[in-house]
């Protein structure tokens, strides 16, 4: 695994949950991102959304973590060289080996060093304002905060997907019995509560939100707060492969028998 380390941050060291800029209290806010064989012009689109979320929280020193999880394409030294200089602070982690989705996401998260953290996918599908109101719950009082999508986000997939997404929302309620139905949307907000239940899951696939809505559901001392997100508009979605929809029902199969 390599750690590429840019610049030093621009941004004060935190104390707690706040740090002090411009002799005032801020809070600090890791945005934990992975990413996988990114479509051309990721780099300027991941830029530009920082910095409209940056603009919509002044008062929150807001660091980006980049998991790169063995991509082989898109993702060059010159392509993460370019994000280090439009984004002031960027913890980049460019690991080898494809370990899957929740793998990254849990690296992202090992090395974050804020109280809050929110993890969304690269391209942002439910905007920035999404991650603002995750952050928002988080400084209200939640320990876990869990983006859910509605029947907008299920009429626009395909339908091979859409019939997958009906079946694993059933799964989750009826034989899970999550407090978060939705739990694959991929918008997670939590404090130092949260995650740890988040750093104790072990699936490495997508269904890495589902063993963690369970975790979290199980520790009664724990705050559950959902938020509805909308997807941005030009979202592409991309198709399941067999291989890897047998290996999340195994995945799921383990969550429940552990239940």
């Amino acid at each position: 695994m390599q750690l590429v380390t840019p610049e030093p941050t621009t941004f004060p060291v935190p104390i707690n949950n706040l740090t002090i800029q411009n002799n005032r209290a801020t809070h600090h806010l890791d945005l934990v991102i992975p990413c996988c064989n990114p479509p051309e012009g990721w780099v300027a689109q991941m830029i530009a959304d920082y910095w409209e979320l940056q603009d919509m929280m002044p008062e929150t020193a807001i660091q980006l973590i980049l998991v790169n999880d063995g991509s082989v394409r898109n993702v060059t030294q010159a392509h993460l060289r370019q994000l280090a200089e439009g984004i002031p602070g960027a913890r980049i982690i460019n690991h080898p080996v494809n370990r899957g989705k929740g793998y990254a996401v849990r690296l992202g998260v090992a090395v974050a060093t804020g109280d809050y953290q929110v993890c969304t996918d690269f391209d942002f599908p439910f905007g920035v304002k999404a991650v603002k109101q995750a952050f928002e719950q988080l400084l209200h009082g939640s320990d876990v905060v869990a983006g859910i999508r509605g029947e907008q986000y299920v009429k626009l997939l395909p339908r091979k997907r859409k019939m997958i997404t009906t079946v694993n929302r059933f799964m989750n309620r009826y034989l899970l019995h999550l407090p978060v139905a939705d739990a694959q949307a991929g918008l997670k907000g939590f404090n130092s509560k949260g995650r740890r239940e988040f750093l104790a899951t072990r699936i490495n696939g997508f269904l890495y939100d589902s063993e963690f809505v369970h975790r979290a559901g199980k520790n009664k001392s724990l705050k559950i707060r959902t938020i509805p997100i909308v997807c941005r508009p030009g979202i592409c979605f991309s198709e399941f492969r067999s291989k890897v929809l047998l290996r999340e029902f195994v995945n799921f199969m383990g969550i429940l028998i552990v239940s």
